[in-house]
């Protein structure tokens, strides 16, 4: 291990931004003494954030605040690392905020935005100078054709590492579900070449180290089967390679080595053929299509994500997660590397986030439960590491409650993993409880700073998030296990969760509210009609309401709805089921106020499920309120809505608990 030098400057010290007023508003100081602070202290943007570095390692490019939304903003290296930066706004939107961005070469930066949640994101291009700007893809706002959102997207699939003037693009234009590959020119627009046509089964593409399309993965919604398909060179054709049943054992790939031929797959089938209840990941041959030795697993969770390296052009290490995100590498120069960072940065959890392309210097990000990321700077040659910049730097650490990973058992005896949060000083005993079940549903709670999280803990809430049956991540039977059991073991899981909580002594029985948002939005209100006696208030935060009406208004982008419908319920010939289910239909037994709030140009969830809602509760004298924006989608972006929605939360809360 070699010791990492950190250079004397460093966050505890004081620093004076020499930046535009117009980009970086300064927030006035905070009373010490004031014990809730404020909710827009919370949702401010970052002030930095995703901070990449040019290819040739002159530049950083970041997301920060201008004219109060996130654009993207340019700065000297080497300014940034003399605490003396010169900002260059390359953009300026007002009314949206830039989704993303990536380095095309040198002189040219991409980034994504859509219109006002529509998630039809489109494509745009700038030089470093401000000029030559050009919407490569337009995004589209929101459409609705035969009840349904009209979805159409442009992503990056390759930045083509030979050709500084095209990247790889998939895009759903053509065919809602399945999108197909073009090779487009990043200074005029122009698609040259039409690289893939979807035969119209693929819904995702994969690339090799020097940008060529080499598989994909496809889905037989006809079948209720999927699989991954390799390019076979010489007919140009995709070929199979795979083909496993929807809720079957089964690989697919990870990643590539440089030899174009050998890599990885995430697999829940050993070589032998045997099943495995957690993913592992093993080498594999895709010319010859054969099994390596296994590459790493683990007993508790699926593994992993790749940890890859540009340069070597393979695996150095994987990370996962049961509680705490960790980390492994395999490569011995990046364990050295790694292993020296963790010791100069011993109280955060770190990784390297962006390198130039001759990897001389990398971008280290460091943050933990109570404190937002902080950037450095780490050098390669002279194995030294520099602070650049804080995200959020008027969130003080010692005043966010930490984020502790919690396990318990199901009534079924399953072991459930999750996180509870308590009030920083509190004595974490009887506390009230905001259970906030996450969204998806096949998706999980991570740890990390989670500022909503810490807005709640602020305001004396223990907060509970639990990965409850169908989260991901968690193994194969942890996911079945959540088949056609919306409201049902899925929801029991969420309810075994508060009991516990109770059952500890943490919180009193008598104070417990729920909120979540999509189908933590569908958790809210199933917790308050097939629990009602459990919650003294609900938040529904762009839910689902109806389960069949999911189906009725999906995008048409949504590719695998019979696989959905095996995993959720068929309206077809399950429409009583759903019913059931559906808290619109159970109205009448919610007995504590609500407060729901939606976005008008959501996508995924249509308003009419708030709009059944709040029929079925008038209906039945339920005390609730709604809150709609009329330029949102699946989520509050803009911080004017944030502030409304979050504001309000507080009081209702306050209104309810207290």
């Amino acid at each position: 291990m070699r010791t990492v030098n950190i250079k004397k400057r460093g966050p505890d010290m004081k620093l004076k931004f020499f930046l535009s007023v117009a980009i970086f508003a300064t927030l006035s100081t905070q009373n010490i003494f004031a014990q809730t602070i404020p909710v827009d202290t919370f949702i401010k943007k970052p002030q930095f954030a995703s901070l990449q570095i040019s290819p040739d390692g002159k530049e950083v490019a970041v997301l920060a605040p201008v004219r109060g939304r996130m654009n993207v903003v340019i700065m000297s290296l080497d300014d940034l690392k003399a605490h003396t930066p010169k900002p260059r706004a390359l953009t300026g939107y007002a009314d949206e905020d830039v989704s993303g961005f990536m380095w095309a070469n040198n002189e040219r930066i991409l980034y994504f935005m859509d219109k006002d949640g529509s998630e039809s994101f489109g494509i745009f291009a700038v030089n470093t100078d401000g000029s030559m700007a050009r919407v490569l893809v337009e995004p589209l706002g929101m459409q609705i054709k035969k009840g349904k959102a009209r979805v159409r997207y442009a992503r990056v699939l390759d930045r083509l590492p030979d050709d500084d003037d095209s990247i790889l693009v998939v895009t759903n234009e053509r065919r809602a579900s399945y999108p197909d590959v073009y090779k487009m020119n990043i200074y005029n627009a122009k698609k040259k070449k039409l690289v893939q046509r979807n035969p119209g089964n693929v819904g995702s593409w994969f690339t090799d180290w020097d940008g060529e399309v080499v598989g994909a993965s496809y889905q037989d919604e006809e079948e209720l089967e999927g699989g991954f398909m390799l390019l076979n060179e010489e007919t140009g054709e995709l070929e199979e390679v795979t083909r496993f049943a929807w809720d079957a054992p089964a690989f697919g790939p990870a990643g590539l080595t440089g030899d174009g031929e050998t890599g990885y797959v995430t697999s829940t089938l050993n070589p032998d053929g045997t099943e495995r209840d957690k993913a592992a990941i093993f080498r594999y041959n895709f010319k010859t299509r054969t099994f390596g030795e296994m590459v790493y697993e683990h007993d508790v969770v699926d593994c992993c994500g790749l940890i890859q390296n540009r340069k070597k052009r393979d695996l150095i290490g994987v990370g996962y997660m049961v509680g705490i995100p960790e980390q492994v590498y395999f490569d011995e120069r990046w364990k050295g590397i790694m292993d020296g960072i963790n010791q100069a940065l011993p109280n955060t959890k770190n990784g390297i986030s962006s390198m130039d392309e001759n990897e001389t210097v990398a971008i280290v990000t460091a943050g933990t439960s109570q404190q937002p990321t902080r950037y450095y700077l780490y050098d390669f040659e002279s194995n030294s590491l520099e602070w650049l910049v804080d995200s959020r730097p008027w969130i003080d650490a010692e005043k966010m409650a930490e984020i502790k990973p919690i396990e318990f058992k199901a009534r079924d005896g399953r072991t459930l993993h999750g996180y509870l949060t308590v009030p920083q000083g509190s004595d974490g005993k009887n506390l009230p409880l905001i259970m906030n079940p996450h969204g998806g549903p096949w998706a999980r709670d991570g740890w990390g700073f989670n500022w909503e999280t810490q807005m709640l803990a602020n305001r004396g809430y223990a907060v509970m998030q639990v990965n409850f049956r169908g989260s991901t991540g968690f193994g194969r039977d942890h996911m079945q296990s959540s088949w056609k059991q919306w409201g049902q073991a899925m929801q029991h899981d969420v309810t075994d969760g508060v009991m516990w909580a109770v059952e500890q002594g943490i919180v009193d029985k008598d104070r417990v509210c729920i909120y979540g948002g999509s189908y933590g939005g569908y958790a809210t209100m199933a917790g308050l009609t097939f629990t009602p006696d459990l919650y003294k208030c609900g938040i529904n935060y762009v839910g689902v309401t109806d389960i069949a009406l999911l189906f009725e208004t999906a995008p048409d982008s949504w590719g695998e709805l019979e696989t959905l419908k095996k995993m959720v319920g068929d309206p077809d010939t399950e429409k009583e089921f759903l019913e059931e289910w559906s808290p619109t239909n159970h109205a009448d037994k919610i007995k504590v106020p609500v407060f729901m709030a939606y976005g008008l140009q959501d996508p995924r969830v249509s308003i009419r499920h708030a709009q059944e809602m709040e029929k079925a509760m008038k209906k039945n004298d339920v005390e609730y309120e709604l809150m709609v924006k009329k330029n949102e989608g699946h989520g509050f972006r803009k911080t004017e809505n944030m502030h409304d929605f979050y504001t309000r939360m507080e009081s209702f809360l306050a209104e309810n608990l207290n």
